[in-house]
């Protein structure tokens, strides 16, 4: 139980490098939105605009669904483990 703990911090990165190279809820992969994106560039050559919406989707997805999840299991952990 005291190595769950020390292993969260790290364990949330795993989770965003997976979010990166998995599907997101069967829907929506990263592949995927980064080929649309090349397609967007290949028929309109607006680079800037379709991979900075790529991005802006990677960013909202890491930082308000998994960065916050992990925080939370944190406390949870370390509340059971008598750190708080």
């Amino acid at each position: 139980p005291q190595a769950l703990l020390i292993m969260l911090p790290p364990w949330g990165n795993l989770m965003i490098e997976l979010l990166k190279g998995t599907a997101l809820v069967a829907l929506i992969a990263v592949a995927d939105l980064t080929f649309q994106a090349k397609q967007i560039n290949a028929t309109t050559y607006l680079s800037a605009q379709s991979f900075g919406t790529a991005l802006v989707v990677y960013y909202i997805v890491a930082r308000f669904v998994i960065t916050p999840s992990m925080r939370w299991l944190e406390g949870v952990m370390m509340r059971k483990m008598g750190r708080a």
